[in-house]
C-alpha cells in the first residue's frame, strides 16, 4: 500500500515553542530567516518534511504566531490534514491562540491535535491546570474532543508519542476528489542558480505534471512546469493536498509574491467581486454594511467594502449573505474558506465560504439574486447546476462554462445536466457546443415570442414573417445567429413557430390574398419580367405596400433602390451571365459591356452594379469590374 503524504501544520501564541517543536520532530530549524533569529519569532511560512512512525512521508508548516504576521498564518494553515494547536504549559491560552483558534474554524479545518509545550517548565499542578483551561476555550469547536499531548522540546519528553498519535489522527483523513484543474497557492517563490524560478506551496485542488502550461495570477503570466519536488524527491505529478515545489520556466522571481496563484491555464480569470456567506465571530462587535475589509482567502489578500445584501447590520455570532468588492482583483473558487479581518484595529472578524465571483454589482435586497446565493450555499450540486443555468436566461451555458463556473469536472457537470433534462429542469440545445438553458427561460422567451408574433401579423397581414434580426431587437436578446436558431429550432419541434429562411411566424399564422390582390400581384410580376432589366418606376406599379411586403418576403422580387425593383428570376439569371462574362475578362469589364450584356441603358444599369457591388457579387476597380467574394462562389 503507498504511503500518504500528508500536511501537519503549527497554530498559536508567539514565543510558544512551535518552531522547537517542529525542530523535535524533524531536526530542522525552520527559523531560517536572519531577522527570525534574531528576533526569536517566525515572521515567514518555515516549512520542513519528517517520516512518521508508519512510514506516512509529512510535510509540516511553520506558522508565525505574532499578531503582526497572521496574513502568513493564514497562508500557512490552507490544505492542512492536521493542525497543532501549540500552547506554552507556563501561559497557558493567549490572545493569538484564540485568534488562531477562530481562524482555524473559520476556514474549517477538521482535524487538530492540542501540543501542551514546556512541561518541564512547570510542575504537574500547573500542567493540569494549564490543560484545563485550553480544553474550556476549545469546547465547541472542532478540538473539543482532539487528543491532548505535553510535551518538552527541551528534554524530548513526549515527542515520540506525538509522533505516533499525528499517525492515529490522519489514519482516516479523507482528501476530496481530485478537479478537472489544479491550483496552487504560492506562500514562496526564490530563484536557484541554474534552475530559475521555483514556487513552493499545497496543492489545493487537482493534478499537476512535468510539462504542463501553467498560468500566474495576478498577471495573467504564463510559464510551463520543468520540475516537481515532493519532500524534496523528484516527481513527475502531484496532487491534491501535497507539499510541492514547482520549477517554473518562463517566469522570474520578480513577477512573484506571497498572494500569487500558479493555475490551470485558461481555466480561472481574476474577479474584483466576491459573493458569499459572512459569519462574524460570537466577540464581534456589529458589522455595517459598507464597512471596508481585508479578505484573506488563500494565500491572496486584498482590501474591499463589505456589502451586506440582505440586513444593514449584523452583530457578533451572525451571518449575512454579503458581496466583498475589492480594489484588486483575487482568483477564487465556489466553496474556498474565507477570513475577514478590520482594518483598525487590525483583527479577525469573521469569515465563512466563497459562493461565487464576480465583476457585476448585486443590487442590495435583491431577492432574485439573494435566492440564487441561498442555493448555493446550502443545495447539492444538482440544484446548484439548476439555478446557475436559469441565471443565464435565454443565452444559455456550455459545459465547459459551468464546469469553470463551478470548478467541478466536467464529469461532474455532464452527470447533473443529464439527470436535470431527464427530470424536465433544461433543455439541451443542438449545437456545436453542449449548450444547456432552462426549461423556465425557455418557456419565457416562447411565451414572449408569441406575444410579439401575434401583434406583429396584426399589424403586418402581408408579410410572411418578422426577420431573425429584427425579432431579436424587440426581444431584446444578444444572441449569436447560431444560438438563436438553436432556440428556434427547439421552439419550431414543439409546434411553437415555424421559421422560413430569415423569416419567423407562429404555426398557425398564413398570409391569406384575396383573388383581386393575386391578380394584381401576378399582373405586376408579368410586367417586371416582360420589363427585365429596363423595369418601370414602382411608384407607377398599382400595388399598396402591404403587397409590395408579400413580395419581398416571398423573395420574387429585389429592391435595386427606392423606386427600382427587378424581378429575382431576371436578377439571378443576368447576374449569371454577368459572371460569365467577366471570367472571360479577368482583367475586368466596363460599364458599357455591362450595359450590353442587360440590354439596357446607363440610367439602369448605374444602379445594378451598385446593388451587386453593394451584394459582394461584383467589385468596381477605378472604372472597370471584376469579381466580389460572393460572386466568386457563384458556380455556373
Amino acid at each position: 500500500m503507498e504511503n500518504k503524504h500528508i500536511v501537519i501544520g503549527t497554530s498559536g501564541h508567539v514565543d510558544h515553542g512551535k518552531t522547537s517543536l517542529i525542530k523535535s520532530l524533524t531536526g530542522v530549524d525552520t527559523d531560517r530567516l536572519k531577522e527570525e533569529q534574531s528576533r526569536g519569532i517566525t515572521i515567514q511560512l518555515g516549512f520542513t518534511y519528517f517520516e512518521l512512525p508508519n512510514g506516512d512521508k509529512a510535510g509540516i508548516v511553520d506558522v508565525p504566531g505574532h499578531e503582526r504576521f497572521v496574513r502568513n498564518m493564514l497562508a500557512g494553515v490552507g490544505g492542512l490534514d492536521v493542525v497543532l494547536l501549540v500552547v506554552a504549559a507556563d501561559e497557558g491560552v493567549m490572545p493569538q491562540t484564540r485568534e488562531h483558534l477562530d481562524i482555524l474554524r473559520l476556514l474549517h479545518v477538521e482535524n487538530g491535535i492540542i501540543v501542551i509545550t514546556k512541561k518541564d517548565l512547570v510542575d504537574d499542578e500547573l500542567l493540569e491546570l494549564a490543560k484545563d483551561d485550553i480544553l474550556e476555550e476549545v469546547a465547541g469547536t472542532f478540538l473539543e474532543d482532539a487528543p491532548v499531548a505535553m510535551v518538552s522540546t527541551y528534554t524530548q519528553e513526549g515527542i515520540d508519542d506525538l509522533k505516533l498519535l499525528i499517525t492515529e489522527t490522519v489514519k482516516n483523513a479523507k482528501k476530496p476528489e481530485p478537479k478537472n484543474f489544479f491550483r496552487l497557492p504560492i506562500d514562496r517563490s526564490f530563484s536557484l542558480k541554474g534552475i530559475g524560478t521555483v514556487v513552493t506551496g499545497t496543492l489545493k485542488d487537482g493534478i499537476v505534471k512535468v510539462g504542463d502550461t501553467v498560468e500566474v495570477f495576478p498577471g495573467e503570466i504564463n510559464g510551463k512546469v520543468r520540475q516537481i519536488q515532493v519532500h524534496k524527491a523528484p516527481v513527475h505529478e502531484a496532487y491534491l493536498g501535497q507539499r510541492v515545489a514547482i520549477n517554473i520556466a518562463g517566469l522570474e522571481k520578480e513577477q512573484l509574491s506571497l498572494g500569487s496563484m500558479l493555475a490551470t491555464k485558461n481555466y480561472f480569470s481574476p474577479k474584483n467581486k466576491v459573493n458569499c456567506k459572512l459569519n462574524l465571530l460570537e466577540n464581534c462587535s456589529k458589522v455595517k454594511t459598507g464597512t471596508m475589509v481585508r479578505l484573506h482567502v488563500g494565500t491572496q489578500e486584498s482590501i474591499g467594502r463589505l456589502v451586506l445584501l440582505d440586513q444593514e447590520e449584523i452583530n457578533g455570532g451572525e451571518s449575512s449573505f454579503c458581496q466583498i468588492r475589492l480594489k484588486e482583483k483575487v482568483v477564487v473558487a465556489k466553496d474556498d474558506p474565507f477570513v475577514i479581518r478590520a482594518m483598525s484595529p487590525v483583527t479577525t472578524i469573521g469569515g465563512g465560504k466563497v459562493l461565487g465571483a464576480t465583476n457585476k454589482r448585486i443590487k442590495r435586497y435583491d431577492e432574485k439574486a439573494l435566492n440564487g446565493l441561498k442555493i448555493r450555499d446550502e443545495k447539492p450540486l444538482l440544484e446548484v447546476v439548476k439555478q446557475v443555468v436559469e441565471e443565464q436566461g435565454v443565452y444559455g451555458i456550455t459545459l465547459q462554462e459551468l464546469s469553470k463556473e463551478l470548478q467541478q469536472s466536467n464529469d461532474e457537470i455532464r452527470s447533473c445536466i443529464l439527470t436535470l433534462r431527464k427530470r424536465g429542469d433544461i433543455v439541451l440545445l443542438d449545437s456545436d457546443e453542449y449548450v444547456a438553458i432552462s426549461e423556465k427561460n425557455l418557456k419565457t422567451l416562447s411565451e414572449n415570442m408569441a406575444n410579439f408574433l401575434q401583434k406583429y401579423h396584426q399589424n403586418n397581414p402581408f408579410r410572411w414573417g418578422v426577420n431573425k434580426e429584427e425579432l431579436k431587437h424587440n426581444l431584446d436578446i444578444e444572441l449569436s445567429n447560431k444560438r438563436l436558431s438553436d432556440l428556434l429550432s427547439v421552439l419550431t419541434y414543439r409546434g411553437k413557430i415555424k421559421t422560413d429562411g430569415l423569416f419567423v411566424k407562429l404555426c398557425d399564422f398564413e398570409v391569406t390574398l384575396t383573388e383581386e390582390q393575386r391578380q394584381n400581384i401576378e399582373m405586376v410580376m408579368e410586367i417586371l419580367d416582360n420589363g427585365a432589366f429596363q423595369p418601370p418606376p414602382k411608384k407607377e406599379l398599382p400595388l399598396d405596400k402591404n403587397l409590395w411586403d408579400y413580395l419581398y418576403q416571398s423573395n420574387r422580387i429585389v429592391r435595386i433602390s427606392d423606386d427600382m425593383v427587378i424581378s429575382k428570376e431576371v436578377l439571378s439569371n443576368g447576374v449569371k451571365k454577368l459572371i460569365k462574362l467577366i471570367k472571360d475578362n479577368p482583367q475586368g469589364i466596363t460599364l458599357a459591356q455591362c450595359r450590353d450584356l442587360f440590354n439596357t441603358s446607363r440610367k439602369y444599369v448605374v444602379p445594378i452594379l451598385e446593388y451587386l457591388d453593394g451584394e459582394g457579387i461584383t467589385k468596381r476597380v477605378g472604372d472597370l469590374r471584376i469579381l466580389g467574394s460572393k460572386g466568386k462562389e457563384i458556380n455556373l
